[in-house]
């Protein structure tokens, strides 16, 4: 009995422990808030949609072809394309990107962040803006399933796509302990958030330019909502499949282009969109991860202007 009692107050001691680090640790974490004020340091502008505040940078002739450029999970949202915009800007396309719900300066929503939520975004964001018409979609990783989506659901409104990394395989498959209650969010906080930073140096070859790009990650990450942001994408998005809606877009309208070491795409990949979409032209990056454009942005700029210039209308 006595043994008993003494494991039973060493748990509630363990538990106490725990509880008090939890606390201490989630304290230091996420202590800022999106607001008017933060706003004021982005370029761009903001706009009221359903699901809340998105911010937009669009510039370029406005007789210009339309480009719209969707970035990934990424919390730095369309920070990810500075070496992109003005390029396309300067070769006389009107460019529209944006940043996703939950990310860059874009509102936290509170609701899941499912694929819905955000071609539901994307939706709005066009029609508010009359940017839906004879488009171009330059996306990457997470945000080729919003492209996809977006040119399924308007198929007359787009008419070339360049998917860079794309993220449409749903074969991320998180944790089982993650989708305990309490475990979760122990995990969350006190494993998952110390590293998330550290963990994205693989997805670079060109370290130099990680520690620049590192730079927006610590800015961003402590605003509230950056756990969320992650685990609901996990839980919602990521795992995802959407490949097979690449049979749904009408042939020679397709361009993939994909860093050779990028350790969440496979080389193996290629050949699957292939089967299900044999007009794809596919262009590997030598010595670039996750993000070719921004590891070689000349590179990729030119393979997207070559593409946009030589395909059939």
């Amino acid at each position: 009995m006595k043994l008993i009692k003494g494991l039973g107050l060493l748990s509630a001691l363990v538990i106490l422990l725990l509880a008090v680090v939890f606390f201490i640790v989630s304290a230091g974490q996420e202590s800022k808030i999106i607001d008017a004020e933060t706003r004021q340091n982005a370029s761009g502008a903001f706009i009221t949609l359903t699901h809340g505040i998105t911010h937009y940078n669009q510039s370029g002739p406005q007789n210009g072809p339309k480009l719209l450029l969707i970035h990934g999970g990424g919390i730095t949202g369309s920070k990810v394309w500075i070496n992109n915009f003005d390029y396309f800007v300067n070769e006389g396309y009107h460019v529209l990107s944006y940043d996703l719900y939950g990310r860059g300066y874009s509102d936290r929503v509170t609701a899941e962040y499912t694929p819905e939520l955000l071609k539901e975004q994307l939706k709005d964001l066009t029609t508010t803006l009359n940017f839906k018409d004879s488009l171009t979609i330059v996306s990457m990783s997470m945000g080729s399933m919003v492209a996809l989506d977006y040119a399924i659901a308007h198929p007359y409104q787009v008419k070339k796509m360049v998917m860079l990394d794309p993220a449409i395989t749903g074969e991320y498959r998180a944790n089982p302990l993650l989708q305990l209650p309490i475990v979760s969010d122990l995990l969350m906080t006190l494993y998952w958030y110390p590293r998330a930073l550290e963990n994205q140096r693989k997805e670079f070859v060109d370290q130099s330019i990680f520690e620049t790009y590192a730079v927006d990650l610590r800015y961003f990450m402590e605003f509230e909502g950056y756990k969320h942001v992650n685990y609901s994408t996990w839980m919602h998005t990521l795992n995802q499949n959407k490949v097979q809606l690449l049979e749904q877009i009408p042939p020679e309208q397709l361009l993939l282009i994909y860093g050779a070491n990028d350790p969440y795409f496979p080389a193996a990949n290629v050949e699957r969109f292939k089967t299900l979409y044999p007009s794809i032209q596919v262009k590997e990056i030598a010595n670039a991860g996750h993000m070719p454009h921004m590891e070689k942005p000349q590179e990729v700029n030119k393979l997207i202007r070559n593409f946009l210039q030589t395909t059939p209308e």
